[in-house]
């Protein structure tokens, strides 16, 4: 049986129709169908990853020809990483230096001058912050939009 037979079967032990989880993963009715026709090969990566998104099946076992569920992956970790990523969740505080010491940080790096200047009239530096951070630093007040002072 081919990945987008399997791919197809398994849609439709989840949902009533084709139609139906096309109209939830938001994606055309054709495309879902002329995966299954023309092969997952032939398809975009954002589809395909929409699909196992909806499905929560994971993409590489997808693409290896195998119906894997994200499931199946959480039952088979260990208790370590278990209360690993129960301690991740539980300190928000940490998580920025943990996907930092991981290098799995999702925020885009964003170059800036830095604007003080010393005596020495040295160089201006460059520095990086994360688009989230420079957003924050534009609509921070100035001073010279307080009132109060």
């Amino acid at each position: 049986m081919s990945i987008e037979q399997k791919l197809e079967r398994y849609i439709l032990s989840k949902y009533k129709s084709i139609m139906q989880f096309a109209k939830i993963a938001n994606l055309p009715y054709t495309t879902v169908k002329g995966i299954f026709s023309r092969g997952i090969w032939g398809t975009s990566i954002q589809n395909i990853t929409r699909i196992c998104n909806v499905l929560s099946i994971d993409i590489n076992a997808l693409v290896n020809g195998e119906i894997k569920t994200m499931v199946d992956n959480i039952e088979k970790m260990t208790s370590h990483e278990r209360r690993v990523i129960s301690e991740y969740r539980a300190k928000p505080e940490m998580q920025p230096a943990v996907d930092k010491l991981l290098g799995v940080s999702d925020d885009e790096m964003v170059a800036v001058p830095v604007a003080a200047r010393s005596e020495s009239n040295r160089p201006v530096e460059i520095m990086y912050i994360s688009k989230e951070k420079l957003e924050l630093l534009e609509n921070t007040k100035s001073v010279e939009d307080e009132v109060d002072l």
